[in-house]
């Protein structure tokens, strides 16, 4: 609770301390950039025997990139996630390959979207869930600049795992288990 305050009173300093609109051009973002998210995030997951399982708790991604247009950049992002209900606690892990497009040149909103590969794990009690499998990524943000070369945005991303082989208590399953994030947060990204 104590970090959730904490970062969301460094964002509130971030966004108030950022440039006027008019400021923000996109158009002078060039070479290679990283970003640092951290935010809340909400899982659900989905098989024959989960019931409903939604939980929240904190969550963080690493990205590094290029830009290869100057509406576009391209990059890997490793985000976490870990929540605790009751005896439940979860945790997901996804690497991912993605496109960020700004669909006007001179607008600091964008668009994200791409591939990776998950890791879900859940104990309750002695009760033990993983899978691991392909994941589908979306996203969306607006871009604030805080100087010429650090940028935070408000952002929010959609981490999709569909019918993931898994194992209980290190037995595989006969049915398929899937996932479904949402991600709330703010990054900073230095360009």
């Amino acid at each position: 609770m104590l970090r959730m305050m904490s970062a969301s009173i460094v964002l509130a300093i971030l966004l108030l301390n950022a440039a006027p609109a008019e400021a923000q051009h996109i158009d002078d973002r060039r070479g290679l950039w990283g970003s640092l998210g951290v935010g809340a995030a909400s899982t659900s997951v989905s098989c024959s025997f989960c019931g409903d399982k939604a939980i929240w708790g904190p969550s963080g991604y690493v990205q590094i990139g290029g830009t290869p247009t100057r509406n576009t950049l391209a990059g890997v992002e490793v985000a976490y996630w870990r929540g605790t209900r009751a005896d439940t606690t979860q945790e997901y892990v996804n690497g991912t390959a993605f496109i960020m497009l700004y669909p006007v040149l001179d607008y600091p909103f964008f668009l994200k979207g791409g591939f990776g590969v998950g890791r879900f794990a859940e104990e309750a009690g002695a009760d033990k869930l993983s899978s691991n499998g392909f994941s589908i990524v979306f996203g969306t943000g607006y871009d604030l600049r805080i100087t010429d070369r650090l940028w935070t945005a408000p952002f929010i991303s959609l981490i999709i795992a569909p019918s993931q082989e898994g194992t209980r208590n290190r037995v595989g399953l006969t049915t398929d288990i899937s996932q479904t994030i949402w991600q709330f947060g703010a990054k900073i990204s230095y360009h």
